[in-house]
């Protein structure tokens, strides 16, 4: 058994993330949408098994919220005003290393080219 303290889950969730986030901005197809909370601007990978998405508000300082998703099950989330982190969910498994590996895959690890 792995025994792991608040500190190092804290620090893993933070790499993690900014990985997650590399690749939506990189590599995410993006697009409006209107919730009830109002207009938030999506960006959304889905490569093999995985699924990323990031959710921003637009215009207002409101909740932003990054889910990644592994064989159709959430493994993280996070989600986060300008201020302060608000609500975190983390489960740790094989997807971590697949993610670190998936970052520096070619199809994921440069911007994708604009069609001419």
């Amino acid at each position: 058994m792995i025994v792991t303290t608040k500190a190092t889950r804290t620090e893993r969730m933070k790499a993690l993330s900014k990985l997650a986030l590399g690749i939506l901005r990189r590599c995410g197809e993006r697009s409006n949408v209107d919730r009830a909370g109002g207009r938030s601007r999506l960006s959304e990978v889905r490569h093999n098994e995985f699924r990323l998405t990031l959710a921003r508000p637009i215009g207002d300082d409101g909740t932003s919220t990054l889910d990644v998703r592994f064989c159709g099950k959430i493994v993280l989330r996070v989600e986060w005003t300008p201020d302060t982190v608000t609500r975190t969910s983390y489960q740790p498994g094989q997807w971590e290393a697949m993610l670190l590996r998936y970052d520096q895959t070619p199809a994921l690890a440069k911007r994708a080219e604009a069609p001419t």
